[in-house]
């Protein structure tokens, strides 16, 4: 049974508020229990039993006249889960409800992979706040339905004020058209706040890594207690640094954490405070309100699975290490998308090839879960030829893109372009001619390229952007989506021609 949920209401300050239902009595302390976890990454079965541990130790704790929390601090879910991966989060919302969150951090699992408007549809659906203040939509305030903070009135009578903060991944949120100031700037302006609007205790619900938690905790005045996440750390009794407690519960579900303060019934000041680690037991009875939830959740997006894209004439070919009728139809579909000259993307967006006949956006998904988003550029025709060039060395196209993003390059695929090579050249001087249409590429003319984010975020990017070159970018549509788009408009389709890319000796 899941368990009793706290109340949230908007109160007087910008930030939001909420009451949580508790203790009784007069006394001197108020006993706070604070249960938390972090990067259980979908691993719907174990988070099944630590909402079953949960439960027993919410029921336990406030039988005994505390106040009990229970809080996330960010990436519950993950793409990698098919029910994640085929609804962008939002089927999952329902899972995160029936553990009875009161509270969250984002985490980099939905806004990163999908971006804002996937963020919106989970914050929509969940029934507790998510915290990201350093997550802006330009100057406003947080994007996609996130909070800044909010503020918990204990029944005992103090405020219990709580920020969250999200790492900012290097500026990769920025193609979603988000900005990220400074997180220890931003914990030190809410804080402040925070306190003016009479929170005794303050709480940072941090993803930014252990050792980003400790150089927050030195950083910035006024913070009581450090809830984190994203380093994956298991802190048996918390860290203590500057006066902060730093605590942090592991990774996949496997641990709970428990943090118990004793606040001033006078005046909510933390007297005394301590931190351990609960282990989820193997054997731990699932919670059957998170089963139903999941199965829920399947039923869902079994449903989007079975939805009939179109139907193919021709088998669409994978082909990691070379040209391929898969890779073609992706990259003609991208260039009509873009309104694009030339297109291309590279194969490791891809895991398998379509059978011919009818398509489901189910075969779509086993097909590619790589989230990468359409993007337009103005290059000129020397960036176009570089890109080639560095596509037909071997290393690059065994490289991997940072973060989520997927397996190696492999090939790059390519629309509106022929080129000529000679794999016996040195690499770097491969590329004996290139054409774009029916015309010789010009290296000082600017062409429209489509492409996408995958294709320039390696640590030795194929397309190389240069300093005030601006990029379009299409959010929150992803590789599989604009290939459903263009399946769907001209069903039924035939595999495209291959001899885009014409080794020197073959073309007669």
């Amino acid at each position: 049974m899941a368990p009793r949920r706290a109340s949230w209401a908007d109160g007087p300050s910008s930030h939001g508020s909420a009451r949580a239902g508790g203790g009784t009595g007069s006394v001197t302390t108020i006993g706070l229990t604070i249960l938390h976890t972090n990067d259980m990454h979908g691993r719907l079965e174990a988070m099944a039993r630590l909402s079953s541990l949960a439960g027993r130790l919410r029921t336990a704790t406030r039988a005994a006249g505390r106040e009990v929390l229970l809080w996330d601090a960010g990436d519950a879910l993950d793409r990698r889960d098919r029910l994640c991966g085929l609804s962008k989060g939002a089927a999952l919302a329902r899972v995160l409800n029936a553990m009875g969150y009161d509270l969250m951090t984002m985490g980099n699992d939905i806004l990163l992979t999908y971006g804002p408007a996937a963020m919106a549809e989970l914050v929509s659906r969940l029934t507790f706040p998510v915290l990201a203040a350093n997550c802006r939509d330009g100057q406003d305030p947080p994007a996609a339905g996130l909070r800044e903070s909010v503020l918990v009135r204990l029944s005992g009578g103090p405020l219990l004020g709580v920020v969250g903060v999200t790492a900012p991944w290097g500026g990769l949120y920025e193609s979603f058209g988000l900005r990220f100031p400074d997180a220890h700037a931003t914990v030190a302006r809410v804080a402040q706040q925070l306190r003016a609007d009479g929170a005794a205790v303050v709480v940072v619900l941090s993803h930014l890594g252990q050792s980003e938690d400790v150089a927050l905790a030195r950083s910035v005045p006024g913070i009581d207690l450090i809830v984190g996440a994203h380093s994956h750390d298991l802190l048996e009794h918390g860290r203590e640094e500057n006066g902060v407690l730093i605590v942090q519960a592991g990774q996949f579900a496997e641990a709970l954490g428990v943090v118990d303060l004793e606040l001033d019934a006078g005046s909510g000041a933390v007297v005394v405070r301590s931190a351990r680690i609960e282990r989820v037991d193997e054997g731990e009875a699932p919670d059957s309100a998170v089963q139903d939830a999941i199965a829920e959740a399947a039923r869902e997006v079994d449903a989007l699975a079975a939805r009939l894209v179109g139907f193919l004439l021709d088998d669409l070919e994978l082909d990691d290490q070379g040209e391929c009728s898969l890779g073609n139809l992706a990259a003609d579909a991208l260039r009509e998308r873009m309104g694009a000259e030339a297109a291309c993307l590279i194969s490791g967006q891809f895991h398998s090839g379509l059978r011919a006949g009818s398509i489901t956006f189910g075969d779509l998904c086993r097909c590619s879960s790589i989230t990468a988003n359409p993007q337009l550029t103005h290059v000129r025709g020397t960036q176009i030829l570089e890109m080639l060039e560095r596509s037909l060395d071997p290393a690059s196209r065994d490289a991997r893109p940072p973060g989520p993003r997927g397996p190696k390059l492999g090939w790059l695929q390519i629309s509106g372009l022929r080129v000529v090579y000679d794999p016996r050249k040195p690499v770097g001087e491969q590329v004996a001619a290139v054409f774009v249409g029916d015309s010789s590429l010009d290296p000082q003319r600017t062409y429209r390229l489509a492409h996408t984010d995958a294709e320039t975020q390696a640590e030795s990017p194929l397309l190389k952007i240069e300093p005030g070159q601006e990029t379009r970018t299409e959010v929150p549509t992803i590789t599989r989506e604009f290939v459903e788009d263009y399946i769907r408009a001209r069903s039924p389709v035939g595999a495209p021609p291959c001899g885009r890319w014409i080794r020197r000796g073959d073309a007669a």
